[in-house]
């Protein structure tokens, strides 16, 4: 009897009902696919890990990357100390799936929100969840949402630098700012200080900024109750910079590292600018992040398009790179990748990529192509359903994301 074909699919996923176990990625697949390699995870994963552990520091990596739990409680089950989120939205995805150790690395405005991070412990005594603050506003918003619910809000002083994002710009306005903390009633409670070193153009530059942070760290640690103090540093291009500065650290005093885009690495932003680059004896991150599509015109020689475009992949960090070429026809035809310069994406639309192709060098439609990405952040937040490969390309699990 023929197979009655599906009506609707969820993007990324195969075809409803598909009986093909083991089922590589292209059996029954609807173009474009994200996919993610198995061993490329469980390596950066431990790679990341030992890292820090190395260098004396916690773990909390930025979910905001993937907002996928699945790989969130990965991490946290390798020795993360949990998890860093951008929002009060997103600190609320990551609790609903079970994750109790949060860091919301913003100043949080919204009554709503700091009602919801003030009412944290009530809910689950051993949870941890903290966010940033950096103005006396933020101070008392907190302090009055914590009123509301007779709880308490943690929070870090976040200490930014001149031209970047956020943050205090001085170790006065910082001091000034901690002291608010201190002095706003149980509501509120100063656990440390925080920053963010990605937006500075080097690692020297980096190193000089978390320098100065770790000094606020100590200035307003009288400030902080409890036998331990908070440091949260890190981005994915100037860890380095981070591990060097904290090196002399004062010993009651913890360093959180927020490294979200090592999980999944890149093949564009990141691969030019990883610490292991500059320290290869610390350990090698691995480009986990794959999307796959179909060659659907070949209007004219040197040029080729693509079904993958700007609601399928990257592009704010630089273009995708074509990994594999995958001759049409039997699906489980192995790729190959092709010679440097002979295959190029110049140019990305909605929904095609183009590629122009070196003299001497065809493809056909249906041919199949697998890219690589820059930067992880933003090719995420276009899949609800990512699935995770073997490297033989049979399908191990789709895993779902909750932007």
């Amino acid at each position: 009897m023929p197979t009655t074909p599906a009506t609707v699919t969820t993007k990324g996923a195969p075809e409803p009902g598909s009986s093909a176990r083991p089922r590589h990625v292209l059996d029954d697949a609807h173009l474009p696919v994200m996919t993610l390699r198995e061993s490329a995870l469980a390596s950066n994963t431990a790679v990341m890990q030992a890292y820090v552990e190395r260098h004396g520091m916690r773990f909390a990596p930025h979910m905001k990357t993937h907002m996928a739990p699945a790989l969130a409680h990965r991490q946290v089950d390798a020795g993360a100390w949990g998890v860093t989120v951008a929002s009060v939205q997103q600190a609320m995805v990551a609790w609903e799936h079970g994750l109790r150790h949060l860091l919301v690395a913003n100043e949080v405005l919204d009554p709503a929100g700091l009602r919801w991070l003030a009412s944290r412990r009530a809910v689950d005594p051993g949870s941890d969840v903290l966010c940033w603050v950096d103005s006396a506003v933020g101070v008392r918003a907190a302090a009055d949402a914590a009123r509301a619910v007779d709880g308490a809000v943690q929070v870090l002083v976040e200490v930014g630098f001149p031209g970047g994002r956020t943050g205090v710009r001085s170790p006065e306005a910082a001091m000034e700012v901690a002291e608010a903390a201190a002095g706003a009633g149980p509501g509120v409670v100063l656990r440390g200080v925080a920053g963010y070193e990605g937006g500075l153009p080097g690692v020297d530059a980096a190193r000089a900024y978390v320098s100065g942070v770790l000094a606020v760290a100590a200035a307003v640690r009288h400030l902080v109750p409890g036998e331990r103090a908070l440091l949260s540093m890190g981005g994915s291009a100037w860890f380095d910079a981070v591990s060097d500065a904290v090196a002399a650290r004062p010993a009651d005093l913890d360093v959180l590292l927020r490294s979200g885009a090592s999980l999944t690495h890149d093949d564009g932003f990141y691969a030019a600018r990883t610490p292991f680059g500059r320290h290869p004896a610390e350990g090698s991150l691995r480009p986990a992040i794959e999307v796959w599509g179909r060659v659907t015109s070949c209007p004219e020689p040197g040029l080729a398009l693509v079904a993958v475009g700007k609601r399928d992949i990257s592009f704010d960090e630089g273009l995708p790179v074509v990994r594999q070429i995958r001759p049409g026809g039997p699906e489980r035809l192995p790729g190959t990748p092709p010679v440097p310069g002979a295959v190029t994406v110049t140019r990305l639309d909605d929904q095609h990529c183009y590629l122009a192709l070196a003299p001497g060098v065809a493809l056909t439609p249906g041919d199949v192509v697998v890219f690589g990405i820059s930067h992880p952040c933003t090719v995420f937040d276009k899949w609800r359903a990512v699935q995770v490969l073997d490297d033989d390309d049979t399908v191990l699990e789709t895993i779902a994301t909750w932007f």
